[in-house]
């Protein structure tokens, strides 16, 4: 026998910081995998949790272990250069500890964990050959000190 139980979205405390930048990129520059990211590869995933209401969970370095704050689907932007995020840090020691760290400039890219479910070769305007990413499973954003794609960046870092 099984028990479950729902729980409401726990929101983090505003005081504790946010931070907005592009998790990835549609700039068709590949990332140091060989890959790039077609716009609207996160669509279907980022409205599956949009209807779930359970944000993404933001880690440091893709370390479950160290889950910082969320991403809510609902702050995810589709833009022309690539999906534009606006994170929570959670009111712990830990988040507000890397927070700190992501403050003082020393981390400042982003990357995530994805399952890929569409993709396939391509062939870029300059010639280039690369994988072309055009159906994603997204399960978490992470602030990284080396991303895969150093276009993915934060740029804005609010205290509260």
């Amino acid at each position: 026998m099984y028990k479950y139980k729902e729980f409401a979205l726990i929101k983090s405390d505003e005081d504790a910081g946010k931070i907005s930048g592009y998790f990835s990129t549609y700039d068709r520059i590949p990332d140091s995998y060989g890959d790039v990211v077609a716009k609207g590869a996160f669509t279907e995933t980022i409205q599956k949790r949009k209807e779930s209401g359970h944000p993404f969970p933001l880690c440091w370095n893709h370390d479950l272990n160290q889950i910082i704050g969320s991403v809510d689907p609902n702050d995810i932007e589709d833009t022309e250069k690539g999906p534009l995020m606006t994170a929570s840090f959670f009111n712990t020691p830990l988040a507000q500890e890397k927070r700190e760290i992501v403050k003082s400039g020393v981390v400042y890219q982003y990357s995530f964990a994805y399952d890929i479910l569409e993709a396939g070769p391509v062939e870029l305007e300059n010639g280039t050959k690369a994988n072309e990413l055009r159906k994603l499973e997204l399960y978490e954003v992470s602030i990284v000190p080396v991303p895969a794609n150093p276009r993915a960046e934060i740029t804005d870092v609010k205290t509260g």
